[in-house]
């Protein structure tokens, strides 16, 4: 049974803590102090996705024994985190001032963890290059489910795929409806060859092997509600 989380306690929380901040960033204050103490893995990070500043917590679970101070969290994070940590980051330097989200995703012990984490903006904070706060907590350490890992999977792919340009996005989900290279060709107002090349591309991107592979991805995709293609 996954334990609950006091909601209110923990944005309530995570609220004070950026007025705390905010406050010592005002006042020329050092930040550690006000974030050390927390048993919840901190951080703060600049907007292109660099670490500001960290905790032992934070260090203890996603980092490990080199001090992630200075480095960028896509150099050290588990490749089950980033893709998350990646499109979160960039709602709140878009202009969101907060994202709260519950993840699965691998520390640096190997334990595949469900995690619930809010991120606050610090920008304007009169920092000069605060711009993201970050409070994770751990909700449950998971025992190894196939199920799970398996859509921990896919959603990495779906990023993939959401990386794709426009012709391969359109030309894959026309392959898995069955349009043949001719049809495809005459619908997007293109060469056979051009087809044949954004088909072979987005295949290449994805990771599949053959057109098969690809028809079988975006139905999988479909079927657990990464986007309604149609088919």
């Amino acid at each position: 049974m996954i334990p609950t989380i006091n909601e209110t306690s923990f944005q309530a929380e995570v609220g004070q803590l950026v007025k705390d901040l905010v406050g010592a960033i005002r006042s020329r204050n050092p930040l550690n102090p006000l974030i050390d103490s927390w048993h919840d893995p901190i951080y703060i990070k600049s907007a292109d996705g660099q670490m500001l500043a960290v905790n032992k917590a934070y260090e203890h679970t996603f980092s490990g024994n080199v001090s992630s101070v200075g480095r960028f969290s896509s150099d050290f994070l588990n490749e089950t985190i980033k893709p998350v940590a990646a499109s979160s980051d960039a709602l709140i330097v878009q202009g969101c001032t907060s994202v709260d989200f519950e993840h699965l995703g691998r520390d640096q012990h190997g334990r595949m963890l469900l995690l619930r984490t809010i991120k606050r903006s610090l920008l304007g904070s009169g920092h000069t290059r605060a711009a993201i706060l970050g409070v994770t907590r751990i909700v449950e350490v998971q025992t190894e489910n196939p199920g799970a890992l398996r859509l921990l999977d896919l959603a990495r792919v779906w990023e993939q795929f959401v990386r794709l340009d426009d012709r391969e996005k359109k030309v894959a989900v026309l392959v898995a409806k069955g349009e043949s290279v001719k049809d495809m060709a005459k619908i997007l107002d293109v060469s056979d060859k051009t087809i044949e090349n954004r088909r072979n591309s987005g295949m290449r991107k994805l990771g599949v092997e053959n057109q098969a592979g690809l028809i079988r991805l975006m139905v999988r995709f479909q079927d657990n509600g990464f986007h309604d293609f149609g088919l």
